[in-house]
């Protein structure tokens, strides 16, 4: 897995810790998985979906930086802050965004970056949480990955944090069971309103 694009942004938000904390160094837990959860849906075209991107199993977790990417042309990101430049995906809990370094998504590209970290005097995350919330809109039917191209997950001293991806997958169906609904209405009153005319015109 690739790292590169990550390491810039920790670098700095490192340095700031280590003046701004005394906490000791402890070592990686290397059972932490980052998740797409759930990791399979079904959605109709025209509808919404949400996903969420979780760790477990996680020890001494105060950073996160998530690069994702979906097919454009089947899903596209629903803005979370509309008043906000740009398209935003919810910030999660895990860690406490303090500070919300990169949040953005990119519905031509197909692709998500978001980085947020804790800072004093809140202690380091334990266990289980949610990063960041995605919601989906669905374009046409097909099947599109949501898959983690690059993470790096930070303990309280900008030290990686080893973990295991776990990606997700969205399937979109046909036409949703609405525009058949309306598309049979539609029918039902072009035909009663030829008879209708018929009849008028007999009279």
């Amino acid at each position: 897995m690739k790292v590169g694009r990550c390491t810039g942004i920790w670098f700095l938000i490192a340095t700031a810790l280590l003046v701004l904390t005394g906490v000791a160094w402890r070592s990686a837990q290397p059972q932490a998985v980052l998740s797409v959860t759930p990791r399979t849906l079904k959605v109709k075209v025209g509808e919404r979906t949400t996903v969420d991107l979780t760790i477990e199993q996680v020890s001494q977790l105060y950073g996160a930086e998530i690069h994702l990417s979906f097919d454009p042309s089947v899903l596209e990101v629903v803005d979370a802050d509309p008043a906000v430049e740009g398209v935003q995906i919810e910030p999660g809990t895990f860690p406490i965004p303090d500070f919300v370094v990169q949040n953005a998504a990119d519905n031509r590209t197909g692709t998500i970056d978001y980085a947020s970290t804790q800072l004093p005097p809140n202690k380091p995350g334990e266990g289980k949480g949610v990063v960041a919330r995605v919601t989906f809109r669905a374009k046409k039917a097909a099947v599109s990955p949501v898959q983690f191209e690059q993470f790096l997950l930070a303990d309280t001293q900008g030290g990686s944090i080893k973990a295991t991806p776990q990606h997700g997958q969205i399937r979109v169906l046909g036409t949703p069971i609405w525009a058949f609904a309306v598309a049979a209405g539609l029918i039902v009153l072009g035909v009663a309103g030829g008879v209708w005319l018929a009849l008028a015109r007999r009279k």
